[in-house]
């Protein structure tokens, strides 16, 4: 009963700050949260509920997610325009810089400025900057993954000389993926998600070259020894036998044991796992690195703030801080694979400390954090139609109906044109 009482009590001093916050009125403020991706709709819940339960004068409504970033922006946009957007938007850090051109979100400085303890919060200077936009901070890091390879280490040891360690660079792992295939049986070596937003893991295989998808002046950054190389790694994953699926579906083939290698989203790790439970062992590991200079980019997106109403805009603010906060963070991290955007849970053991120690798969996407770098995109209008465009060629590539230079002449030709 003491128990009981003492947290009635912590509850009830809770109630009591935050109601007689000066940002907040006695009438209950409703905020709208526009989120990506229909797996982090658990996360997303939770969080709302916590986050509720710590401010009970904040009514939190998720909008129903889409699936892609791209359909966000859209999303964002057109309800904006018809007086229906969102308080609170999550957008990619490589699109959200149309969202600010186009006046749609407002600026976290001033807000910022105001918080006396934000140096002991957790954002450190390389995390804010994954929001920040012509000399201004638009946003929070919410979740923060890298593209990472999952493996079927029963599958992989079966076939492997070495059984003890996963190859380091491609021509190991394709090597390898050629012998699962070589199996029968529906086996296929390898997946890799071609398909992913924004050309984010095209990015990777150039920046881990050293090469760059966008150069600084928003120019053509592929279109040289780095572009054909990564076309090049992409072509002789469809010689493995890489079977062109659906990206959902190659997930479920790797569960189901049938996959040996998926490369994708570190976000996926948490689904992973739990799919494929108790029917053979996980591996992660980073994807090879050649050069002295190699990079990976960040994937995910930055909580907006989008809502011209003033007490709206205290509460919403509340909500960004706690989603990228360490509460918030720790639950990402232990539900996806991601890595946390807040600098606090990995250093405390009640958090993730002890999460880290005890589940050592997580860590592939963390140890790459000294090589992060910004997921890039073209600017101007056509930057979605041109990341589709990049996709297609990237298909022909990678099913073997074009070849690398071809592909890479035709990327290049087709970019040159949306951006003019």
């Amino acid at each position: 009963m003491k128990i009981e009482n003492r947290l009635r009590a912590m509850l009830s001093l809770v109630v009591w700050i935050f109601a007689g916050s000066p940002a907040y009125s006695q009438d209950r403020a409703t905020i709208r949260v526009s989120y990506v991706n229909s797996y982090m709709k658990p996360i997303q819940e939770e969080i709302a509920r916590r986050f509720t339960q710590l401010h009970p004068n904040i009514r939190v409504v998720l909008a129903a997610p889409v699936e892609t970033w791209g359909d966000q922006l859209q999303r964002t946009v057109l309800d904006s325009a018809t007086g229906n957007g969102p308080d609170v938007a999550e957008h990619a850090f490589n699109l959200f810089g149309q969202i600010v051109d186009r006046g749609l979100a407002l600026p976290l400085d001033s807000l910022i400025k105001q918080e006396k303890d934000w140096a002991s919060m957790g954002y450190s200077p390389a995390l804010t900057s994954l929001g920040t936009c012509q000399g201004k901070i638009w946003g929070l890091p919410f979740r923060i993954s890298t593209p990472i390879i999952f493996y079927n280490a029963d599958l992989v040891r079966s076939v492997s000389e070495n059984s003890n360690e996963f190859p380091s660079d491609w021509h190991g792992i394709l090597q390898v993926a050629k012998r699962i295939s070589a199996l029968g049986d529906q086996r296929t070596g390898m997946f890799f998600d071609y398909q992913a937003d924004g050309n984010w893991t095209f990015q990777a295989l150039l920046n881990l070259r050293g090469g760059q998808l966008v150069t600084p002046e928003g120019k053509i950054g592929f279109n040289n020894a780095e572009g054909l190389n990564a076309l090049t790694t992409l072509s002789e994953i469809g010689q493995s036998g890489m079977l062109d699926t659906p990206r959902e579906q190659a997930r479920q083939s790797f569960a189901a044991g049938i996959l040996g290698m998926y490369i994708g989203s570190s976000a996926q790790l948490g689904n992973l796992l739990k799919a494929s439970a108790n029917k053979f062992s996980i591996g992660t590991a980073p994807m090879p690195r050649s050069a002295s200079n190699a990079r990976i980019p960040v994937g995910g997106g930055i909580y907006m703030l989008t809502t011209k109403d003033p007490k709206k805009q205290a509460a919403a603010w509340e909500y960004i801080k706690f989603a990228t906060g360490p509460i918030a963070q720790t639950l990402v991290v232990e539900q996806t694979g991601m890595m946390p955007s807040n600098d606090l849970p990995a250093h405390d053991p009640s958090l993730l400390g002890k999460f880290y120690s005890e589940n050592p798969l997580y860590l592939a996407s963390l140890e790459q954090l000294p090589i992060v770098t910004t997921w890039a995109a073209f600017p101007g209008p056509n930057s979605v139609k041109i990341s589709d465009t990049i996709r297609e060629q990237l298909r022909a590539v990678v099913t073997l109906k074009s070849k690398p230079d071809v592909g890479l002449a035709a990327m290049t030709k087709d970019v040159e044109a949306l951006l003019k």
